[in-house]
């Protein structure tokens, strides 16, 4: 599994968090910064299986990951820090 895709989670739980409902309550910086992870996922894109093959994967994932997001974040949102934590754990044993 390319490394990259381990950086979604945390990306889009910095975009939107948990504890606002209102897009136009977070606060930019903090879309900014999962907009940077976002664009790292796509620059490690390449690793392990080239840039075509891990673009892939990526959007791929990426899909998923916002579906699963956006459901957790409105049913559970006590699970998103904790998949994040863990999202984040895999993503330093992948590139390791």
């Amino acid at each position: 599994m390319p490394p990259a895709v381990f950086l979604l989670w945390p990306a889009l739980q910095l975009m939107y968090g948990v504890s606002q409902h209102r897009s136009n309550n977070i606060d930019p910086r903090r879309r900014y910064a999962g907009r940077l992870v976002i664009l790292l996922a796509f620059g490690l894109a390449f690793l392990p299986y080239g840039f075509e093959k891990g673009v892939f994967y990526v959007l791929f994932s990426l899909m998923a990951c916002a579906l699963v997001f956006v459901q957790l974040r409105i049913w559970r949102p006590l699970l998103v820090p904790a998949i994040s934590a863990i999202s984040l754990a895999g993503g330093i044993y992948a590139l390791v």
